[in-house]
């Protein structure tokens, strides 16, 4: 069978020939998608449906074998039989010199041609679209259709839901024509030195940005492994700078001379050469005596649907689902819990923020990285305004454990130069999330939107029983628990060690 290259193995050999080389000869080394790009799927195919209600009487081309993947003969052919008909298009498919694609919505536009729109579950164009429409234009020409004008059609964000999904408003369509012609003409370069890739021998490839840009490269593990103990890679905020020294000679933190660090970096040296832990006892004594108790350890949970879900919400808007607040009423006592977790699909900010009134008054609200819990705070402000109130004088009293991770001031080796709460726990203290079924904030997202709003997520809703809602519930107030018990074992630590 002659080669054929799809739209989005042309995208991967853009983005690493590795990757591209690999689909073709070794395509057991790609793992399957995990939940997290699973979930990514399903939002797109979501957003993709709900597009094709701009074009009514449009006709979808679904002909796939039983393995589920489409059956590029049929679609193709099925394809060159409706285009006369001269009706919208969801899905055409076609196979030209070798490309081969699939046309999210192909529409009738004057005399014999066609405007065609691709569609994207993001808010803005991204530099990899305009290739995407690129190679489909070139495609496209190649089967002998006329192409008058290319748009990339988005989710506006600044579409504001009032009562039923206005999906007019919902998508923005944006007109690339000009930027996706001028990318044409290089296609056939690319497509000529992507075939011979996939003809020849596995191609040796460096790591460096392009494994996580524009997407992160389902390989990136595979290809990273080779990496020595305390790689350069692991600076704190290296950049293309680790890249640019593994290139020098230098793979390690030891080899690089300390004169080209950040004062922050050095303290990682320091910590990987020595094996110790760096503690300011001084900075930490001074951060614990601006505390005031009691003590509010307090960590949100989020979702952030792409289709907006309530009244006054935008698309990808953050909206708070879950909190966990354990309380300590003096310097070392034991804490007291408080959670909040929605269980009904409905709006679940009022009942949270009803719930949020069990914080006292008094004492400091302690956060870790609290520009999230702040953000959340405001923008609940500023959609429930009876709660205004509330919600800034939470703000006035919050202050960031992360502060003295961030700062280096406390830094444990095996921190690998992060400082989130998932790096931290495990380095300071015996806890860690490893037994967890969630074990972070995007997996806590998608499990409750998954259980709760299951249409939301893409999915049957069906396909979700109650026994396996009331796991991912349990699991939810497991992790959200943990992010606070944390807080108060981290805070352990610092008054143990600061004395």
């Amino acid at each position: 069978m002659a080669l054929s290259i799809s739209k989005s193995k042309f995208l991967a050999g853009l983005q690493c020939e590795l990757l591209l080389w690999t689909h073709y000869n070794a395509r057991d080394r790609i793992p399957d998608p995990g939940p997290a790009q699973q979930f990514i799927f399903d939002t797109g195919h979501l957003v993709g449906d709900l597009a094709k209600r701009l074009y009514p009487g449009g006709i979808e081309i679904r002909r796939d074998r039983p393995d589920g993947r489409p059956d590029i003969p049929a679609t193709v052919a099925e394809t060159a039989r409706l285009l006369p008909q001269r009706k919208p298009l969801f899905e055409a498919s076609f196979l030209a010199d070798g490309r081969y694609v699939r046309v999210d919505i192909l529409v009738p536009a004057d005399g014999e041609a066609w405007d065609l729109y691709e569609v994207k579950s993001s808010t803005q164009v991204k530099d990899v679209n305009l290739w995407d429409v690129a190679y489909q234009y070139d495609c496209l020409t190649r089967a002998g259709v006329e192409l008058d004008r290319l748009f990339l059609m988005h989710l506006n964000n600044t579409y504001v839901r009032r009562g039923g999904l206005d999906v007019q408003a919902l998508f923005a369509a944006e007109d690339v024509t000009t930027e996706a012609r001028e990318r044409a003409p290089l296609v056939p370069g690319l497509f000529d030195r992507f075939a011979r890739v996939i003809a020849g021998d596995e191609p040796t490839v460096d790591i460096g940005p392009h494994c996580t840009s524009p997407y992160t490269c389902p390989l990136r593990d595979r290809c990273w492994a080779g990496l020595p103990e305390h790689p350069v890679t692991e600076f704190h905020r290296v950049g293309k700078k680790a890249f640019a020294w593994m290139a020098e000679g230098m793979a390690t933190m030891a080899e690089v001379p300390a004169d080209r660090l950040s004062a922050v970096q050095r303290v990682q040296q320091d910590a990987a050469s020595s094996g110790q832990a760096r503690f300011d006892a001084a900075a930490v004594r001074s951060w614990l005596d601006s505390l005031e108790y009691p003590l509010w350890h307090l960590d949100f949970e989020t979702m952030a649907p792409a289709i907006p879900l309530f009244d006054g919400t935008r698309p990808y808007q953050r909206i708070p689902f879950q909190f966990s607040l354990h309380v300590q009423d003096t310097p070392g006592a034991e804490p007291r819990h408080i959670e909040y977790l929605a269980t009904e699909p409905v709006d679940p900010r009022p009942g949270l923020l009803e719930a949020l009134r069990a914080i006292g008054p008094d004492g400091t609200v302690l956060a870790f990285n609290k520009t999230f819990e702040m953000g959340v705070l405001d923008e609940l402000a500023r959609d429930f305004p009876a709660h205004a109130a509330m919600c800034a004088d939470l703000n006035s009293r919050m202050k960031d454990l992360a502060d003295i991770f961030r700062r280096f001031q406390v830094y444990h080796p095996d921190q690998k130069g992060r400082y989130s709460l998932k790096n931290v726990l495990p380095a300071w203290t015996d806890l860690a999330y490893d037994d967890l079924e969630i074990a972070d904030g995007q997996a806590a997202a998608r499990a409750f939107l998954q259980a709760v709003f299951p249409e939301a997520a893409g999915l049957d809703p069906a396909s979700v029983n109650e026994a396996g809602k009331a796991k991912v519930l349990a699991d939810l107030r497991a992790y959200c628990g943990l992010d606070t018990l944390a807080m108060v074992k981290l805070m352990e630590v610092l008054r143990r060690e600061a004395q």
